[in-house]
């Protein structure tokens, strides 16, 4: 087992330093998702050491896709200079589930006790309710209790690995955002679309239709930003369809998991994903069929989940240019070992 397991890390190493090469031109080049090397006690598709350098194990996952040569294609983006941001107003949640608290501010008058007028002010939030990202030590594969890179849930408890923190010291989250504005076909060509708290599934297929029907095609390195319409029926619902809707009740539109929806994912080799829907995919999930989108995106590839972002007026920013491509920054917060942050993403055209 021993030679075996050397092996596979003599394997990983060499398919590194490939995908390192391959990531200083124009596309990087990745094994096929069966021809990746096992890892143990992982399903096949696991890519856990890949980015691993110099003996230390990696806790970016596929950011590293975002080279300056990535970066610097995706600047390209910029044309007009007109730019959306794609947080949702903090204060926006106003019932939060998963019996989390809603957010909360305190102005504070600092004229007593500094002798001159001033404010500050405070802030409570809860970094999983409303617009996020989610770092590699939010979810684990619950089967396991294993985090990105093979963190174990007690280790993630007592320790800083693989906290957002890494991201904002490898320079924020920048690169091509494309929108999938699967809302917006569904309802072009297909009629009234599905409730967003009900548990539709979103299957591949519908995202690939979408992007022919845009006009758009994807490219390593992506930021991977699906539509499918929680944000606006928050926005235009009244209070008691709110709370019906979100601490009431815990489904939500997604996309689908299956092994189709893995392999897609994969092969097109996203540097993070986004939706506007409360968990990117549809919720719950089912856990025991293997295809829980979070435990392959988070767990076993890397890959940051951002949720309940804003992409309403993206969206009528990308139909008035006649495209859905477009320069992306995130700063997360800065936050030793942090466990989700509001995105701070602006989409620059």
């Amino acid at each position: 087992m021993a030679s075996a397991l050397k092996t596979a890390q003599d394997r990983l190493s060499a398919m590194a330093s490939s995908l390192t090469g391959g990531l200083v031109g124009s596309e990087p080049q990745f094994p096929a998702f069966d021809d990746l090397p096992r890892v143990e006690g992982e399903p096949q598709g696991c890519i856990w050491g890949i980015f691993d350098k110099d003996g230390n194990k990696d806790e970016v996952g596929t950011i590293n896709l975002l080279t300056p040569s990535v970066v610097l294609a995706a600047s390209r983006e910029i044309q007009s200079g007109e730019h959306v941001q794609l947080d949702w107003p903090l204060h926006n949640v106003q019932f939060p589930g998963f019996n989390r608290k809603e957010f909360s501010q305190t102005k504070i008058d600092m004229m007593p006790p500094l002798g001159f007028k001033a404010m500050d002010d405070e802030l409570y939030i809860n970094t999983q309710s409303g617009s996020q990202w989610d770092s590699l030590k939010h979810f684990a594969h619950q089967a396991t209790g294993k985090y990105y890179n093979g963190l174990t849930h007690e280790e993630a408890t007592k320790s800083d690995t693989n906290g957002i923190h890494n991201w904002c010291e490898r320079g924020g989250i920048v690169g091509r955002g494309v929108l999938v504005d699967w809302l917006k076909w569904y309802e072009t060509t297909k009629g009234e679309a599905p409730s967003p708290v009900s548990r539709h599934e979103i299957p591949v297929d519908e995202l690939e239709e979408t992007l022919k029907w845009q006009g758009t095609t994807t490219r390593p390195g992506d930021i991977l930003i699906i539509r499918s319409g929680y944000v606006r029926w928050h926005n235009n619902a009244p209070a008691d369809v709110r709370k019906a809707g979100t601490q009431e009740n815990s489904v939500a539109i997604g996309l689908q998991g299956s092994k189709k929806t893995i392999r897609w994912l994969y092969d097109h080799h996203f540097a993070a994903v986004v939706g506007d829907t409360v968990a990117f995919e549809a919720w719950p999930p089912k856990f025991d069929d293997g295809w829980c989108l979070h435990e392959w995106l988070l767990v076993q590839w890397g890959t940051p989940i951002g949720e309940m972002w804003d992409l309403e007026k993206l969206s009528q920013t990308c139909e008035q240019k006649g495209r859905h491509t477009f320069f992306l920054t995130s700063a997360p917060l800065h936050v030793k070992g942090g466990i989700g942050s509001p995105p701070g993403a602006i989409a620059i055209f």
